[in-house]
């Protein structure tokens, strides 16, 4: 369905799932192996790399570097140990990270990670997690073959079957990434209405939560024609802004009837769908209204507290590290953390610490966003940066034939 202002959507979603990592590299917040073409030893210092779904043969390339090279890997108690001083790392000491509990964790990851006898932490997301079956979602019409091909069960959930598995051969170490992984609107500001393939990401995990009727729509199977307002991770700072359900239905119904799908043709349906948005709220009023304080705190503290409960009781094991989506957290919510009784918060880029050694603070842990840096690190075959971005390039090309 071709419009001018829906591609405009993708490069803006595009920057913003970026831009973390240019500012990275703009403000010289990563690690000093990043830059410096001389380096050759990371120290004392523990590189932290961030995963989701991983390509078989690209993943295994990474884990050969890592193997050639001398590298060793640890898992979260092993690295808060070594933070607070209570045991010594030897020099060449990473932590690979797999975020949320995708499929392709147990079918392409873990069986290579065995191979290479490397350990990795995964954070789960623990309410979209089932005992037996995969959750899964059908309606990924902007997923293509190609990309299916180059990630295997890369849209489907892990069960708990599987991760017990991969729990108990000691490869993987599962900690909590929340209990839902959703997105809070923060304000009144309108930023988009919900269009055909919105969201093409699993989960819709880029879709923020609403209610409906008195209820939170963990599943965030919106319908076509509702208001995105500016949002944010909830573990962010800011408190979380309750949309005006009557205006909400409102460009609904005005969608439906006007076309429906087809309404997303036009060349300026976001102008008119904003204008009679704006039209309604001037003539009834925005009661849109902002949570309080407690109610803040009680939903940050809930959505730690029964991942980490869930997770404990399915895996028999103690869960004490979190790590925040979107690698959004907030004073507060390290604060909470800490009163859940987790001993470490996972971030992405923290500014003003570059990495992670000894003394440094376990809930500022900071993460390299990108595994392509991986690269990066001192050893025989090493790339520059250029022949990072360039190789990135190719790839990612090469999953839009």
């Amino acid at each position: 369905m071709p419009n001018i202002f829906n591609y405009f959507d993708k490069i803006k979603k595009g920057y913003k799932k970026n831009y973390r990592e240019i500012k990275a590299f703009k403000d010289r917040v990563y690690p000093q192996f990043i830059f410096d073409e001389n380096l050759i030893t990371i120290k004392d210092d523990i590189p932290v790399f961030t995963l989701h779904s991983v390509n078989s043969e690209k993943f295994e390339n990474q884990l050969r570097y890592l193997n050639a090279n001398g590298y060793k890997t640890i898992n979260s108690s092993e690295l808060y140990e070594y933070l607070i001083g209570n045991i010594p790392i030897t020099e060449r000491t990473i932590v690979l990270t797999f975020d949320d509990g995708w499929k392709n964790l147990y079918t392409v990851a873990f069986p290579l990670l065995k191979k290479y006898k490397f350990k990795a932490i995964c954070f789960l997301v623990a309410n979209l997690i089932t005992e037996d079956e995969n959750k899964t979602q059908e309606n990924f019409e902007n997923t293509n073959d190609s990309q299916n091909l180059l990630f295997p069960d890369s849209k489907i959930m892990c069960n708990w079957n599987e991760i017990r598995e991969m729990e108990q051969s000691g490869v993987i170490d599962f900690q909590s990434h929340s209990m839902n992984h959703y997105l809070i609107s923060t304000s009144s500001r309108v930023e988009n209405f919900l269009y055909p393939n919105y969201d093409s990401y699993a989960m819709n995990f880029d879709i923020p939560l609403y209610r409906e009727k008195g209820s939170d729509n963990y599943t965030r199977n919106l319908l076509l024609g509702t208001p995105i307002y500016e949002n944010n991770s909830r573990f962010s700072e800011f408190k979380r802004f309750f949309d005006d359900e009557t205006s909400r239905i409102f460009c609904i119904n005005f969608v439906m009837e006007n076309g429906g799908i087809n309404f997303f043709k036009k060349f300026n349906w976001k102008k008119i769908l904003l204008k009679q948005f704006q039209d309604y709220v001037k003539k009834n009023g925005n009661i849109g209204f902002y949570e309080s304080e407690n109610d803040q705190r009680e939903s940050i503290f809930n959505e730690m507290y029964n991942s980490k409960i869930v997770i404990e009781k399915k895996l028999n094991k103690k869960v004490e590290h979190f790590c925040y989506p979107w690698w959004v957290g907030s004073e507060l919510a390290m604060e909470i953390s800490k009163e859940v009784g987790y001993l470490t918060n996972f971030w992405g880029i923290i500014q003003n610490k570059r990495s992670n050694s000894k003394g440094s603070d376990p809930f500022k842990i900071v993460r390299i966003l990108s595994d392509d840096l991986i690269y990066r690190l001192p050893g025989i075959e090493r790339k520059s940066i250029v022949k990072i971005l360039i190789d990135r390039y190719l790839f990612e090309i090469k999953t839009k034939v």
